[in-house]
């Protein structure tokens, strides 16, 4: 069927069940749900990627493919959702019937940009943290299990992005309906295959997403781990349910609208939330990717505000009638030993003897003693450098 056939009679369809042109447009076909869901997210995700991308270049000094791919997400998603904001002027969120030829072929055209980008940047940010996990797993089966779904991601990222970018022939026959022109899948040739080609994109993303964010689980396991480290690791697990739960939803949608086409044909009308969705997707998977790099070196500096100190007092009490101070020494010449209670540092004192040598020791008293205010035999150990953090 060409693509001039296919367009008519989903236009005779439109046309046959023609909506109520006073219709109220739904909460996510507003101009201004649009700006408020998408802006304030994709300005918290460039403050997410300048963050991730300064600790791995100016304080960690490791940056990698990773980080590229994520900056490359962060800026295809500015381009795709300064896209649909751009589309609200052309159609978006309106009767498709009821809008100028001229406005519909430029929303197919905005509609063709936002969504391929879409296709692409899903595997864009999977593949960056399937190369995220692989720093941490360095062997064994989890490192085999990030291999194995780095090839599966990209053959499958790779396969969807060829299909949207070129799913007419010529490529502007996706906007620019004209006698002659084949498309396919995304192109709309007919309806079966391009509600099916929506769903199984979006079926699969939702999968792969699933398995991405639950690989690290595994970190739970590790021995001893604190508060902190639980929290830190629930935090970024929190955000990567959100991703999933978010891949459901705009599923549910395009299922329940046959990615368009129900109850009757109408593109402009009953795709914003999915593409809402879309947006919210991409901004909450490369914040999720982004925190686990720069939250610990903001965490830390954060408590150098409130340094705590741990001071530790060793004390040794002796009888008047016994020896002035217990001590221990080595009876070395020219060698002065270095003793600790905690082995971090110690305070060393040295006695002159009646045969002429020094004999070095260490020694620790109540600090409120006589032998204290007269500056003889003090030991404390004074451990100033914060509370270590824990980071991925």
């Amino acid at each position: 069927m060409s693509a001039l056939s296919s367009w008519d009679v989903l236009l005779a369809e439109a046309i046959k069940k023609a909506p109520d042109p006073y219709e109220p447009l739904p909460i996510s076909n507003r101009k201004e749900t649009v700006y408020g869901s998408t802006i304030p997210f994709l300005v918290a995700t460039w403050i997410a990627v300048a963050f991730r991308l300064w600790v791995r270049f100016r304080v960690v000094r490791e940056p990698g493919w990773d980080d590229l791919l994520v900056l490359l997400a962060a800026v295809l998603n500015t381009a795709a959702t300064i896209t649909v904001c751009l589309s609200i002027q052309y159609g978006f969120g309106q009767h498709m019937l009821y809008i100028d030829t001229d406005k519909i072929e430029t929303y197919l055209l905005t509609f063709y940009i936002e969504h391929n980008i879409y296709l692409t940047e899903t595997a864009i940010i999977k593949v960056s943290l399937l190369l995220q996990y692989l720093r941490i797993f360095k062997a064994g089966r989890m490192r085999w299990l990030c291999l194995s779904l780095l090839v599966i991601v990209s053959l499958w990222g790779l396969a969807f992005s060829i299909v949207g970018w070129f799913s007419c022939t010529p490529v502007s026959a996706y906007w620019r309906r004209s006698a002659g022109a084949k498309c396919y899948g995304f192109g709309f040739d007919d309806r079966e295959s391009f509600i099916a080609m929506f769903q199984a994109h979006s079926a699969t993303n939702m999968f792969f997403d699933l398995i991405i964010f639950a690989t690290p689980l595994v970190l739970f396991r590790t021995p001893n781990l604190k508060f902190e480290n639980v929290l830190a690791l629930a935090s970024m697990f929190t955000f990567g349910a959100v991703v999933v739960m978010i891949s459901v939803w705009r599923l549910q949608s395009i299922v329940y609208h046959s990615a368009g086409l129900s109850p009757y044909p109408d593109f402009t009308w009953w795709t914003p939330i999915s593409i809402i969705l879309s947006c919210l997707e991409i901004d909450l998977a490369i914040i999720c990717a982004s925190i686990p790099i720069f939250w610990p070196v903001i965490q830390k500096s954060f408590s150098a505000i409130f340094v705590s100190h741990e001071i530790e007092v060793v004390e040794t009490r002796v009888d008047d009638h016994g020896l002035a101070y217990e001590l221990e020494h080595m009876k070395t010449r020219g060698h002065h030993s270095l003793n600790s209670s905690s082995g971090t540092s110690t305070h060393e004192l040295t006695n002159e003897m009646e045969d002429g040598y020094k004999e070095s020791y260490s020694v620790g008293i109540d600090p409120l003693s006589i032998e204290a205010q007269s500056g003889r035999g003090l030991h404390t150990n004074i451990n100033s450098e914060p509370k270590k953090k824990w980071e991925i």
